[in-house]
């Protein structure tokens, strides 16, 4: 099945998927069908959060298991 949005939880994100054989999307602040402003991103949040519990969002291996999904 060919999707065209991706939902990333623990962002709060929507993207539009680039079908590039990886896991890459651009991130959209608006549905594409009605034009309703989607929620607005948590990303910034999230990195901040990993960074006063000083972790670096780059190692994986390293990220608490609730920062995985939508609880944190």
């Amino acid at each position: 099945m060919d999707m065209l949005i991706v939902y990333t939880s623990k962002f709060n994100e929507y993207g539009l998927i680039i079908h590039d054989e990886g896991e890459s999307s651009i991130q959209i602040n608006n549905c594409p069908w009605c034009g309703q402003r989607l929620p607005v991103s948590k990303r910034d949040s999230w990195f901040e959060e990993l960074e006063n519990i000083s972790i670096e969002a780059f190692s994986e291996e390293h990220i608490p298991k609730k920062f995985k999904t939508d609880d944190w």
